[in-house]
Parts: structure tokens; sequence; C-alpha cells
């Protein structure tokens, strides 16, 4: 598990319920992780897990994406726009731990599903690095620019005519 803790609460729960489980020792709480060191983090995983309650585009996501994993997400916010469910990720409800279990039982049980969702992940992923999204802005930016001169001009004419 890597990133900060939010909720003391929250956590100290976890490590109980994995107390009680016996599972303690088979989960590493890593915290936060700088920013050059992610990939190699990521890289040592299969299965990406993404427990947000709310989230448009989260960059860890599309991350783990990059890097391959099998990404299992709650539905929220924008994520349902941002991945296809059953393509390039699993989609859970919300504060449903039953539906993200089922759903990691799915990756690892359901032949084939781990290496189709991790490649349609991956290609997923290459359409937001910034050599894919910069030509994007750049034309939308062209488009603005060329726009805004035709209704000058238009203008102009118009007042040119008017008088």
């Amino acid at each position: 598990m890597a990133g900060p803790v939010k909720d003391p609460a929250s956590f100290s729960k976890m490590k109980k319920v994995a107390q009680e489980l016996g599972v303690n020792d088979r989960i590493e709480v890593c915290g936060a992780i700088s920013r050059e060191n992610i990939g190699q983090f990521l890289n040592q995983g299969d299965i990406f897990l993404n427990t947000s309650r709310f989230d448009n585009t989260p960059v860890s996501v599309l991350e783990g994406m990059a890097c391959g994993l099998c990404v299992i997400s709650t539905n929220v916010g924008g994520i349902p726009y941002l991945l296809k469910d059953g393509e390039e990720a699993l989609l859970v409800p919300s504060d449903n731990a039953e539906s993200m279990a089922a759903a990691v039982g799915r990756i690892l049980k359901e032949p084939g599903l781990a290496s189709k969702i991790s490649s349609a992940a991956r290609s997923a992923a290459e359409k937001f690095d910034w050599s894919q999204i910069l030509p994007q802005w750049e034309s939308l930016f062209h488009s603005l620019n060329s726009h805004r001169l035709t209704e000058s001009a238009w203008k102009l004419r118009n007042v040119s005519i008017g008088k």
C-alpha cells in the first residue's frame, strides 16, 4: 500500500483487520513514494486498486495503467469516463469491499482477463502521454485563434459596411 495516510482511524482499522485475518505479514505499507520512484514501485505489482470515493482524473490510476497493471477502481466522479469497465479496468461501486474483492477474484481466476485488461490499460494510457496531448492542445489553440481572427474580420467588415 502506498500513499499518505489520510484517515488515521481507517488506517488503524485496516491494520487491525489484517492482524485478525492473519495477513499482516503480507501487507507492506510504504507511505508516500517519491515521483521518481513511482514507476519502479508500481512495476512490482500486478493489480492496482483505486478505492477513491471521488476523483475526476486520478493520476495514480493513469500511472498504474502506464505500467500495465490491472486496474480495479471505484466508478466515481470522472473515472467511468476515463476507463471502460471490463476492457481497460474493472469498475466497482464506492464503499463496497465485497465488490472490490470480487473484482480481484475475477482477475485472478478468469483466463485471459488479466492480460486483456493489462494490455488495454497500457494502450489507453498512451493517449495521455504528453507527446499525444500537446498536439491536441496546439490544434485547439490554433483553431481558437483562427476563429478569433475570422470573427474580428467579420466585425471589421460590418463596421465598414455600416458607415
